[in-house]
């Protein structure tokens, strides 16, 4: 009877040890960082982080979703910032890109939308204080002065359950991706363990709809210059879901996958349809490094940037354009490229960081 006991709990010894090295495996725990960044690279102070850039292409105008995260991290409470700054005058000056200052701010994932007439409009997110307990917003705001814009309306449903990034794709008519989809203990679990439960809702001006399910933690969403395409990072899968878009009622379907080394999160689209990415590297050291914060202390976390080309024939290529252990610029969650420079933010460190490409 005893022996049997022992190999019970042998084997459950066994079952937790397994279990853990493959958790670690998964949040790529053991890998190596090997720094690899361009020669001439600086710094732009903040007085938050920039978790979100857009880049008006045409104008030279980037949009940067500013909040003191470290701050939030640690459980302050602090009001968020929407800027803008025009990247064709140097040195670089950092203004407020809304007419007025919303009395209750704190933007995630923000989004660039041009029309026909050429007058741009900005979806943002704004969470709630009490994320969880009171609804999740989308803000919407239109262009009025130029590279100006005024609040027009905000927009919730249940249906942004966790919603991390938004995707306007029309003045009222925007993509949500949700970042966590489980409601009991046990789905939550699950999705931590890797069950893809989130979700892409579809809000087409009136009401909303879950565009595509069953994806695994999308953190970033974006679209193809030919407007048919919608790329969604699946961030606790390590890969992009390439998605079909229905111009009519907006429906997605997916048609591909691009399997990453990293975990994906903010995705922009060049003119040329190629992909910037900013790919987490090393989630473990991710966590490490929000641990830290909450005792604060500081601990860095390694950020990369990747490009992504597409041929004729659809096939794709990966490039690094930025690895770093993180003592420079840690926490990377968004990379944009203007005029041969790869311009970074993060999800915390209170800098954009600008390097030579």
């Amino acid at each position: 009877m005893i022996k049997k006991i022992l190999k019970i709990i042998g084997w459950i010894i066994l079952f937790i040890l397994l279990f853990s090295l493959w958790m670690l495996q998964r949040m790529d725990t053991f890998k190596t960082i090997t720094n690899n960044t361009p020669e001439i690279c600086e710094s732009f102070k903040m007085n938050g982080s920039a978790e979100d850039i857009e880049i008006d292409y045409t104008r030279g105008i980037a949009y940067l979703s500013i909040q003191d995260r470290e701050a939030l991290i640690k459980g302050e409470n602090t009001q968020g910032f929407i800027g803008k700054i025009d990247l064709n005058k140097k040195p670089y000056t950092l203004v407020s890109a809304l007419s007025k200052q919303p009395e209750h701010l704190r933007p995630h994932g923000l989004s660039l939308y041009i029309d026909n007439r050429g007058k741009r409009h900005l979806a943002i997110i704004n969470h709630p204080k009490n994320r969880g307990e009171e609804p999740e917003v989308i803000d919407l705001f239109s262009e009025t002065n130029n590279g100006v814009f005024d609040f027009v309306r905000s927009v919730s449903d249940p249906l942004f359950q966790s919603p991390n990034d938004v995707l306007l794709v029309d003045k009222e008519k925007f993509y949500v991706g949700n970042d966590k989809g489980g409601v009991s203990t046990l789905d939550k679990i699950q999705e931590q363990l890797g069950r893809p439960m989130s979700t892409v809702v579809y809000f087409d001006g009136k009401s909303a709809k879950i565009a595509m399910d069953n994806l695994s933690s999308v953190s970033g969403i974006n679209l193809s210059p030919d407007q048919l395409t919608v790329y969604a990072s699946e961030t606790n899968a390590k890969r992009m879901a390439v998605l079909k878009r229905n111009l009519k009622d907006g429906s997605l379907v997916k048609i591909n996958t691009i399997k990453l080394s990293g975990s994906p999160d903010n995705i922009n689209v060049l003119r040329d349809g190629s992909l910037v990415v900013a790919n987490i590297p090393k989630v473990w050291a991710l966590i490490q490094h929000f641990i830290a914060l909450q005792n604060n202390e500081y601990k860095p976390a390694p950020s990369q940037v990747i490009k992504i080309d597409f041929d004729d024939r659809g096939n794709h290529t990966v490039k690094e354009l930025f690895m770093s252990e993180g003592n420079d610029m840690s926490t990377t969650s968004v990379g944009v490229i203007w005029s041969d420079k790869l311009f970074m933010g993060s999800i915390d460190d209170k800098q954009m960081y600008i390097c030579e490409l």
